[in-house]
């Protein structure tokens, strides 16, 4: 499975306001070490590798934690350290804990990122970087090491070296969300689309994509305007989708965005549907039910209101973020870093006793469908780095009540499949192994 498409919570989002506010923040210099008591990283217990004792494997984070990026990018880490913390407890892999000692903060200094990783590979030795999560990633160091490398993508730089692993497949594809956007609008019977992104690339590209593939597909797109300030009143925006007659809007902004516009929708009466690729967040919709009634969303995880009896990794999922953290349970950013950590401890538990940091890369590109436990639908590793998929997969959900609730899928299915023909696209069968059956 492909990127963009498949984050259906902030990706979009972190990608805009990373273009908006990197250059305010390059003069930011906050970097700071969060260390656990696992003591030093050894190559000492019948291993060569960097970062193993003979009880544990240590690993390192980089993150922006401070700074005004935060919000959107320091969840991943809660969600690698509760699987770690899951695993630990039925005591590890292979008799070794997986350990998350050396957790750095970028602050969302892109000046300081390099800096960062030199520090945890050089200087701290780590077995691999288990949480990357920063607009700011550059991957060189990380390639020309070898290190294995797992995180978030909002950079689209991710794609190429075997050794770096963003959660869901390294490879970004913008027309991938197309046949999901004409899919939906097919299901609601919407007649007339308006399309609304910031006036940065990182955050219009997705929907000028899908503004080019609906067009070209013979969707009536009444009103787009890809130019929207950050911060900005969304009130002009809203009256003229009102004057263009449009029925459906989808949005690319951030959360902030896509609440202002809804607010501004209620306010003029406007009857649209929308579709947000940024705001599908419990707390969120605690704070503003009202403006989210009908919401719809797009994201690449099992929903995390589906029938557990039929998810039994969103089980695992939910249970072990709500013993070891708690608050970020319902988190989009959250899962991702479990995913990853899920990916990591089944590429050590592949290297089996001979663990090296080239085995767990060469084993872990041997996996051709990759689940994360059940929570997603499968990323081929041997393809993932370098390659587009030739399904577009997703599952949809809508805000009823005070709930997310998945729609469009049969039954307690919640993963539709398309090929990637945006002209009015018909659900084809999963890949082998999609959770859910």
């Amino acid at each position: 499975m492909n990127k963009v498409w498949s984050k259906g919570g902030k990706l979009v989002a972190a990608l805009a306001i990373a273009g908006l506010l990197a250059a305010g923040c390059a003069n930011n210099s906050s970097s700071s070490s969060i260390s656990s008591a696992s003591g030093p990283a050894s190559s000492t217990s019948g291993s060569s590798a960097p970062g193993v004792t003979p009880t544990a494997i240590v690993t390192g984070a980089i993150s922006t934690l401070t700074g005004p990026l935060a919000g959107n990018f320091k969840d991943l880490v809660p969600g690698v350290q509760a699987y770690f913390d899951m695993v630990n407890a039925q005591g590890g892999i292979n008799g070794r804990k997986l350990l998350l000692s050396h957790s750095l903060d970028d602050g969302g200094n892109p000046s300081q990122f390099n800096t960062l990783a030199h520090t945890l590979i050089s200087q701290d030795h780590v077995f691999a970087v288990s949480a990357i999560s920063s607009p700011f990633f550059q991957p060189g160091y990380f390639a020309s090491t070898g290190v294995p490398t797992y995180g978030y993508n909002v950079t689209g730089n991710w794609a190429g070296p075997p050794n770096l692993f963003a959660a869901g497949g390294s490879v970004q594809y913008y027309p991938g969300v197309v046949p999901q956007v004409a899919y939906v609008i097919d299901q609601i019977h919407a007649k007339s689309i308006a399309i609304i992104s910031y006036n940065v690339p990182a955050s219009s590209d997705a929907c000028q994509a899908t503004e080019n593939g609906l067009k070209s597909a013979g969707y009536n797109v009444s009103y787009v305007d890809l130019s929207v300030n950050y911060g900005s009143s969304l009130a002009s925006d809203v009256q003229r989708m009102q004057q263009a007659g449009s029925d459906f809007v989808l949005s690319c902004m951030d959360v902030t965005g896509n609440i202002n516009m809804a607010r501004y929708i209620q306010q003029y009466g406007l009857k649209i549907h929308q579709l947000w690729l940024n705001g599908n967040d419990q707390n969120v919709l605690n704070a503003y039910p009202s403006l989210m009634k009908g919401v719809y969303f797009i994201t690449a995880h099992v929903p995390f209101t589906a029938p557990t009896q039929y998810y039994p990794g969103l089980a695992q999922y939910l249970s072990a973020m709500n013993k070891y953290e708690p608050h970020y349970t319902y988190d989009e950013t959250a899962i991702q870093g479990w995913e990853s950590a899920a990916l990591f401890a089944a590429g050590v538990k592949a290297a089996g006793s001979n663990l090296t940091q080239q085995r767990v890369v060469a084993l872990t590109n041997k996996m051709t469908a990759f689940t994360a436990g059940g929570l997603t639908t499968p990323t081929n590793w041997t393809t993932a780095h370098t390659t587009k998929s030739g399904l577009s997969c997703a599952a949809f959900i809508q805000v009823q009540g005070k709930r997310f609730v998945s729609v469009f899928a049969p039954g307690h299915k919640v993963f539709l499949c398309f090929n990637l023909n945006p002209n009015h696209p018909k659900p084809v069968t999963p890949p082998a192994g999609t959770p859910g059956g």
